[in-house]
């Protein structure tokens, strides 16, 4: 069954049944590529390795593909613009882990980018890289209270799960989410278990 990253997860979660459906029937077929996994590996370099922006943006300026290069750079250079005006002392390396549906038809995959620590809270950082779609708040909130339930635990309990949208370079924070946010997780986990058992019998 498919494995998705959190970001996927949130983008079909905001649509409609119908949106959802098609989008999920891409995951029937094995394939996908990471469009971001460049900017992964530039955004730990700048922070956790604490490398120069210059330095971490040479691998993405070697890829060929000129449209994911462009959106890549622009990321990271949002990034590195959002860093600057924040008063953080130091970075650290998140843990990741997967979340999976009641049935397990899906798997989620929860993978900050980094860590930091800023003023007295420490901050687990995933980045939200769409360029053409804004994160809702209730949406964020579906993510933000999967990383705080299974990544904010143990010797990371003391962490608070964010979402840094880097296009418009604003930070959202698990600080008390609506009751709300936990049953329509579980929902969502519920449909696509349907969506997926009905194309299994249907098969």
């Amino acid at each position: 069954m498919p494995t998705v990253s959190l970001n996927a997860f949130l983008k079909i979660l905001s649509k409609s049944t119908p949106q959802k459906a098609v989008a999920y029937a891409r995951y029937l077929e094995p394939g996908g590529y990471d469009f971001y996994w460049m900017l992964k590996e530039a955004a730990r370099g700048l922070t956790v390795k604490g490398n120069s922006l210059e330095d971490c943006a040479k691998p993405i300026q070697a890829i060929d593909r000129l449209v994911e290069k462009k959106h890549n750079l622009a990321a990271l250079q949002s990034l590195d613009k959002w860093l600057k005006k924040q008063n953080v002392q130091s970075f650290f390396d998140c843990p990741s882990s997967s979340v999976s549906s009641p049935e397990g038809f899906l798997t989620v995959k929860l993978d900050p980018a980094f860590g930091c620590i800023r003023g007295n809270h420490r901050l687990m950082v995933h980045l939200w890289t769409s360029q053409s779609l804004s994160l809702p708040k209730n949406v964020a909130g579906c993510g933000l209270y999967l990383m705080k339930q299974n990544l904010c635990v143990g010797d990371f309990a003391d962490c608070t799960p964010a979402i840094l949208d880097l296009r418009k370079r604003e930070l959202f924070i698990a600080d008390a989410l609506p009751p709300m946010i936990a049953p329509m997780v579980a929902s969502e986990l519920a449909w696509v278990d349907g969506f997926f058992k009905a194309y299994r019998r249907a098969a």
